[in-house]
């Protein structure tokens, strides 16, 4: 980089051949564009690409859910804040192939009391039935008008469902017809919180899905 003073250019930002121009601090600046950039990643940042990567095209997937459940989380967007919170839930192997495991992801993250919700598949296999029970207000951590919501996924498929159930103050019902190319084993159950205004939320849980005999 070189500080310049040119009568002819004046005040110049622009590119000419491999030399850009730009004003820094009042003066005129002139530095080299890199041509060739070498990049020698180490296992460690392999497998860290293929994390991101792996998290990142299932945030796009679930993204009317992390939208809810990772409001106010720090400055960036709710994409990157379940991105950084889901790193532990997904292992890679020796070639740098990332998995997620639906086990630890988590699809919430606040102060907010999680609900307390129940989810049951019918004999037939073919329909949800989902209960949250009624919880009291406690301040600053539970609010009565807070909304409760439960999200199903299709992991094999990466497809997923939001539903409304209730309010902490009357709890709720609600059900839900598995689509044809689901597969029940496949399905992974989830509740979380947020506030009526749906800045805050809590943190979310995973659910043990039932079978009726």
């Amino acid at each position: 980089m070189a500080i310049f003073n040119s009568f002819l250019l004046g005040q110049v930002s622009q590119s000419v051949g491999n030399v850009t121009m730009c004003q820094y601090r009042g003066e005129s600046v002139a530095r080299g564009k890199i041509k060739f950039r070498r990049d020698n990643p180490t296992p460690e940042m392999l497998d860290m690409r293929a994390k991101i990567r792996e998290l990142g095209s299932l945030a796009k997937r679930l993204t009317p859910v992390i939208r809810k459940g990772f409001v106010g989380v720090g400055t960036g967007t709710t994409s990157n804040a379940f991105i950084s919170l889901n790193m532990g839930a997904v292992e890679v192997t020796a070639e740098h192939v990332a998995t997620v495991d639906f086990d630890q992801l988590r699809l919430a993250s606040g102060l907010l009391i999680p609900p307390v919700m129940t989810v049951t598949l019918d004999a037939s296999g073919s329909q949800f039935s989902i209960s949250a029970m009624a919880q009291e207000a406690m301040n600053g951590y539970a609010a009565l008008e807070d909304l409760l919501y439960l999200v199903l996924i299709e992991t094999e498929l990466r497809q997923a469902v939001i539903l409304e159930v209730g309010t902490r103050e009357a709890g709720g019902t609600s059900s839900f017809s598995m689509p044809e190319n689901w597969t029940a084993e496949q399905v992974k159950g989830y509740c979380f919180a947020t506030s009526k205004n749906g800045k805050e939320a809590s943190d979310s849980k995973q659910l043990l899905i039932t079978q009726q005999e």
